[in-house]
């Protein structure tokens, strides 16, 4: 067993321990461990460790420390959210749609993986439960990107490289996507971190900017500008001239990484999907959508997982097929051709509920004298999550992610960020109440105490 392995299970035993007696936040940072080091698809896990289900593993021990634990666990915020049980119900069809899916495999690998993913948003929103545990689970992600980063560095030898995992991490578009995610993360760390954290941030920061370099995404390339703009749109207003500066600061040392075959590509948006000879335009886009539209129209509810793939040589001109099919490029309409028109108004209700949930997250910063250290790590927090979605939806529009684990992740911690929120802000109504007169201090604390009280779960003392 090489040294790296070794590593790797000696913090895996550990985080899962620490979990079972202290708190399943750990329990939750072993699990992200496992989906970005995936012992399996790399040549330090070959032999028994890739027999072993790792992030299966974690979950179960996370899920056991979260019972074990569950006494002084506050109450999840999770079950209050119409994002959660529009998943729920995305769930339900997808296992109702079994019954007619044309690729059976396909659909209830869908189904299994969607079940986990719901899983996993109970153990977020039950594990993040302080101002802490959500930085732990972004430093997670940055530390997972910044492995990333590494294998590109040190194997990187052309092209365009896809050699992240074994899992979706192994596809460019997805890793790219992934690691614009993680550079969002890192900046916000960065922004909130004392001169300590902000020199320890910038060597994980280099190593992922190189590593999007290397996939060489177009896609990855317009979310990670788009999300840019609106990370300064949702800076506070005390903090935007220092954010702006550092983000062009920020832009010139991507610029000073790229190279000529990265830019080759990256030129190739300004045809806009057009066909042109010897250049790959990622042409016939257009072509695909209007074959999936054609496809929505035969099955208006749907006609499963991979619907496109299979139904593509009936409705996709031949020139654009690959292998005899051509998947979707965009994940509306994946899920209006595989779900029908359940699916595509799941979507948008979704964005709907990004949208809405954001600008609530916004006012509570906007309300917030961003004094203690607990209001400026949220204050710039919340720019981070505005980007990661917004850079999600960017994706969306040219790539097909029906099992984007970001997507799952980042809409868990949007509810927890809100409920922190929530309860920071009672706490200082309570606090402001000790300046009111006496009696009326009294019952203003006594009022925000119920209300602390249920929104962690916990009974209030009797008076």
């Amino acid at each position: 067993m090489s040294l790296t392995s070794l590593v790797f299970v000696a913090a895996f035993v550990v985080g899962s321990v620490l979990a079972l007696v202290r708190h399943p936040i750990y329990g939750l940072l072993v699990y992200i461990a496992s989906l970005y080091f995936d012992p399996a698809g790399h040549w330090w896990g070959s032999g028994a460790l890739s027999a072993i289900r790792w992030e299966f593993v974690a979950a179960a021990v996370t899920l056991a420390a979260m019972f074990i634990h569950r006494g002084r666990l506050p109450r999840s915020p999770l079950y209050r959210s119409g994002a959660f049980w529009g998943f729920v119900s995305y769930v339900v069809w997808i296992a109702i749609q079994s019954g007619w899916a044309l690729d059976t495999a396909s659909h209830q690998q869908l189904l299994t993986t969607w079940l986990k993913f719901l899983v996993v948003m109970v153990l977020i929103c039950g594990c993040v439960d302080s101002w802490r545990n959500f930085r732990l689970v972004l430093w997670a992600q940055v530390i997972g990107c910044a492995y990333l980063g590494w294998l590109a560095f040190s194997t990187y030898t052309g092209g365009r490289f896809q050699g992240f995992a074994d899992n979706a991490l192994g596809e460019a578009n997805y890793a790219a996507l992934e690691l614009v995610i993680g550079l969002i993360i890192a900046a916000s760390l960065f922004l909130a971190g004392q001169w300590r954290t902000k020199a320890v941030l910038l060597a994980p920061a280099a190593l992922i900017a190189d590593a999007i370099v290397t996939t060489v995404s177009r896609s990855g390339f317009l979310a990670a500008a788009v999300s840019l703009v609106a990370f300064n749109l949702f800076t506070p207003k005390r903090m935007r001239a220092r954010v702006g500066l550092l983000s062009l600061l920020a832009v010139a040392l991507f610029l000073s990484l790229t190279t000529a075959n990265y830019w080759s590509r990256i030129q190739t948006i300004k045809y806009e999907g057009a066909d042109v000879a010897g250049v790959d335009t990622g042409g016939g886009r257009l072509d695909i959508v209007k074959g999936q539209l054609q496809m929505f129209e035969l099955h208006p509810f749907g006609c499963g997982a991979m619907c496109t793939n299979i139904l593509s040589p009936q409705f996709i001109p031949s020139q654009y097929l690959v292998g005899g099919q051509r998947s979707s490029h965009n994940t509306f309409m994946s899920m209006l051709v595989n779900h029908g028109v359940p699916g595509g108004i799941l979507y948008l209700l979704l964005l709907v509920w990004i949208y809405r949930t954001l600008r609530r997250a916004a006012r509570y910063s906007a309300a917030s004298s961003g004094d203690t250290e607990g209001e400026r790590f949220a204050a710039v927090i919340l720019p981070a999550l505005a980007a990661v979605m917004v850079a999600i939806v960017v994706g969306d529009l040219f790539v097909e992610y029906p099992k984007l684990e970001a997507r799952v992740w980042f809409v868990a911690l949007l509810i927890s960020y809100v409920h922190l929120r929530e309860l920071d802000s009672v706490r200082e109504e309570a606090i402001s109440g000790a300046e009111i007169e006496a009696p009326a201090a009294a019952v203003l604390l006594d009022a925000a105490g119920h209300r602390l009280q249920h929104l962690a779960g916990t009974r209030h003392p009797a008076s």
